[in-house]
């Protein structure tokens, strides 16, 4: 590292894993308990049995970086002929729902590898499966040679594990799971600037300051810049530019080379004689930095970051994602509004048009099931239609304004959870004004406030993020006083998931 004449800094970083809600607030009986077996060895060789010992660490491993839960010890008991028919050794796809039974297990991740002698490689197989579904909720299969790129292969392994569990457990889409596997990684930067021994020491100690506070709170994992630059090969290049940033306190710049290292959270730290300056980074967008004194007591220090880290909002992404033991459900509030066509059906139908019409809907989700989930929606619906008289000439015009609310069912489908089926039962009531011209000299105009209900299906699918669009069609009544008359609706929906 180069000299500098006028001042000398050191860079340092915190890294921690994702996640989505604070663990620590998470009782221990919620947390889900999570068996991860010994897999299968199929290959009938016993020189590959360490595979068979190593996949289970190392899946735990992986998701103990982004997950909070309970590894479950069950080898012991789930061999116990007095406790189980089913040992763990013998889980499968078929039998995996009686031994979580019997277990108290959420979620049990087993497997098995074989060997084929055509390609000569191991064919890994690991499989998810989550209890309150009663259902293998995610498929690994991966390839590797039974060499040294076994460990990679392991660690893919891990990886996609871990996407399936995010997907099914915190019911994210497709999207969001992309999007939570490149936030894996959370930065904190701290960089100290000095211009004499004596200031050298001091920033090293203030450095040091910021890693025991947080190390009190956040569950993470501390290297310094250069150890960051080894595990993601930084050019030279990159780093004497980053030093030239931090030379000149280029707080956008620094801010900029974060973000495309894919740092979501990260906080500058300046250190001159007499104060400590922290500056949250959020998203690549900096905060208003808070500061104290280098002479500030333990305490007062303690606290100044931890409103850094609160007030920025960065202090819940360096949480690990909580597993409880019922499924969550993500963005549960929508709101979407749309077009539809209305049909008559029923007594006189034949005299009235179809008529487009204006409708807003909300939907809340309350009530995760895996297979559906429960919830409420309510809807607002607009329209006017015509009645011709067999002449052809206008009879009259019907203005509908309906209010309806009541229980919702919403099926995602199962590996495409983007995708989903929703069915309504709405009950409310309707007002009506009727304008009638024929036989008078001038229009009667009627009012009133009539009973109704709709039965209501549609297929949304979430394009990006909380963006959706849906397709529906649904049966609606009227309750005027005399006619069975009722109504057919098309609709084309669109709305955003929050």
């Amino acid at each position: 590292m180069p000299t500098l004449r006028v001042s000398i800094f050191t860079m340092a970083l915190l890294c921690a894993h994702a996640s989505v809600g604070a663990a620590t607030a998470t009782k221990p009986t919620e947390l889900a308990r999570v068996a991860i077996l010994e897999f299968q060895d199929n290959t009938g060789q016993k020189t590959y049995g360490w595979v068979k010992t190593s996949l289970p660490d190392a899946i735990n491993s992986s998701m103990k970086d982004q997950f909070e839960f309970q590894r479950a010890e069950v080898a012991g008991a789930a061999k116990s002929a007095e406790k189980s028919r089913v040992s763990a050794g013998e889980v499968d796809s078929q039998n995996v729902s009686v031994f979580a039974e019997q277990q108290g297990l959420d979620i049990v991740i087993f497997g098995n590898f074989s060997y084929e002698t055509k390609t000569r490689k191991a064919v890994f197989t690991a499989e998810v499966y989550h209890h309150k579904g009663k259902r293998v909720i995610g498929t690994v299969v991966q390839q590797s040679k039974l060499n040294n790129d076994v460990f990679g292969t392991i660690d893919t392994i891990s990886k996609k594990i871990v996407e399936h569990i995010y997907r099914f457990s915190l019911d994210l889409t497709e999207q969001q799971v992309v999007a939570k596997t490149e936030q894996s990684v959370r930065l904190l930067v701290l960089v100290p600037t000095w211009t004499n021994d004596a200031q050298k020491k001091a920033a090293v100690n203030e450095l040091e300051v910021q890693k025991k506070e947080l190390r009190k709170k956040y569950p993470a994992e501390f290297l310094t810049i250069f150890e960051f630059f080894k595990v993601k090969k930084t050019p030279a290049a990159d780093q004497q530019q980053i030093e030239g940033f931090a030379k000149s306190r280029n707080d956008a710049a620094i801010s900029d080379w974060l973000k495309a290292q894919k740092v979501t959270n990260a906080m500058i730290v300046f250190v001159s004689d007499n104060k400590v300056s922290l500056r949250p980074v959020v998203e690549g967008n900096s905060k208003p930095p808070v500061t104290y004194a280098v002479t500030a007591s333990a305490a007062e220090k303690a606290g100044t970051i931890d409103a850094a880290v609160t007030a920025s909002g960065m202090g819940v992404n360096l949480q690990k994602t909580t597993l409880k033991k019922d499924p969550g459900i993500r963005d549960r509030f929508s709101l979407a509004g749309g077009m539809f066509l209305l049909a008559p059906i029923g007594t006189g139908s034949d005299k009235m048009s179809a008529a487009p019409g204006l409708e807003i809907q909300a939907l809340y989700r309350a009530v995760n099931l895996w297979a559906f989930q429960l919830g409420a929606a309510g809807s607002l619906h607009g329209s006017m239609q015509k009645s011709y008289l067999s002449t052809g000439d206008e009879d009259f015009n019907l203005q509908h304004y309906t209010a309806l609310a009541g229980p919702a069912l919403i099926v995602p489908m199962p590996f495409y959870r983007s995708l989903e089926v929703q069915v309504l039962l709405l009950g409310g009531a309707a007002y009506s004004h009727l304008e009638k011209f024929k036989y008078v000299d001038t229009p009667l105009t009627f009012s009133g406030v009539n009973a109704a209900v709709s039965a209501q299906t549609e297929v949304r699918w979430h394009i990006l993020l909380g963006v959706f669009v849906g397709a529906g069609a649904s049966y609606h009544r009227i309750f005027y006083s005399g006619t069975d008359m009722s109504y057919l609706n098309t609709s084309l929906r669109a709305g955003y998931r929050f």
